[in-house]
């Protein structure tokens, strides 16, 4: 698990570095790259690194698959899970402007860039695990503020996109009488 942390480290650097040399092809991927990267390793432990690559795969699409995973943990381990998506809620809450970086992985090498989870996902295994684990998690003293920190968090990021919406269709109107 230190490994795969180091290699998140290191894919970091590699993407700062890239951003830093402007003979970089592609140094706007290396940006995104960096900053997806550099949310990915600050603040997470290897465990909750390892945890990055299935809540970035295809298998958090399918609920069943994950809410069978989910519904087999004990009390620690939804508070562990728990504390792990409201980290990345954070993240999200912070930088709002990190989006995918595809080509990144390709182009430049970085692949751990595909092993970010996006912010639909995380969304999708927290109400997952508050469906699953509600009476668990209401009752756990020691869980609550962790609940409510994520759910400012998450009430923000929702004003946040609520308020997009009218500007992203007037971009798009505009884009189509172009």
């Amino acid at each position: 698990m230190a490994a795969v942390k180091a290699r998140w480290k290191d894919a970091a650097v590699l993407a700062v570095n890239m951003c830093v040399d402007k003979a970089t092809a592609g140094v706007e991927a290396a940006r995104r790259a960096a900053m997806l990267l550099m949310m990915g390793h600050d603040g997470f432990t290897s465990p909750e690194v390892c945890l990055h690559y299935l809540f970035a795969s295809r298998n958090v699409e399918d609920p069943l698959v994950l809410a069978a995973a989910v519904s087999e943990l004990d009390g620690a381990e939804v508070a562990g899970l728990l504390r792990y998506l409201a980290k990345w809620v954070g993240k999200y809450s912070r930088f709002p402007e990190a989006q995918a970086c595809p080509e990144a992985a390709g182009m430049l090498k970085l692949e751990q860039c595909e092993s970010v989870p996006s912010l639909v996902a995380v969304a999708r295994a927290m109400g997952l695990v508050l469906d699953q684990h509600f009476s668990h998690i209401v009752l756990n003293a020691e869980l609550r503020q962790d609940l409510l920190a994520a759910g400012v968090m998450a009430k923000e990021l929702a004003v946040e996109a609520e308020s997009s919406g009218p500007i992203l269709d007037l971009l798009r109107h505009m884009l189509q009488a172009v």
